[in-house]
């Protein structure tokens, strides 16, 4: 079985590792391997994923802190760089959903994260390949 590459970034680093240690967790608790990079800096993080995009290991999902238009920005730039990888975001606030559904997430879902939150996050990925669709809908939840 495969490692899970899963990326997290947040500018708050709080955030960040909650939503981090709930994401492990969940793949813990499936016994499924999982191997999270956590990320507060941008630079960093954009950095990294277009490194191992390109090196072959791109990640297979990312979870985003989006609290300003700097989170959003940041994550228009993943999108830039992989169309495909399935993106969640996360906020304190509904403000930028639609600019969620714009870059194509797959869930929008408020803080703080949750078990079930994430949960109901990673399944929209089964989801979109059980009914064969190439991207599912937004959801915000």
């Amino acid at each position: 079985m495969n490692n899970k590459r899963i990326a997290v970034f947040d500018f708050n680093a709080a955030d960040c590792t909650e939503t981090a240690e709930i994401v492990r967790r969940h793949y813990r608790l499936r016994d499924e391997p999982a191997e999270l990079a956590e990320f507060t800096d941008y630079s960093l993080f954009a950095y990294d994923f277009q490194k191992n995009r390109d090196t072959g290991s791109p990640y297979d999902m990312v979870f985003i802190g989006v609290e300003t238009m700097m989170g959003v920005e940041v994550a228009r730039h993943i999108r830039e760089l992989d169309e495909w990888c399935p993106m969640f975001l996360v906020s304190e606030v509904n403000d930028f959903a639609m600019e969620g559904y714009r870059l194509h997430a797959l869930h929008y879902f408020s803080k703080p994260a949750t078990a079930a939150k994430v949960k109901n996050a990673i399944e929209r990925i089964g989801a979109k390949s059980l009914i064969g669709l190439q991207r599912p809908a937004l959801s915000v939840g």
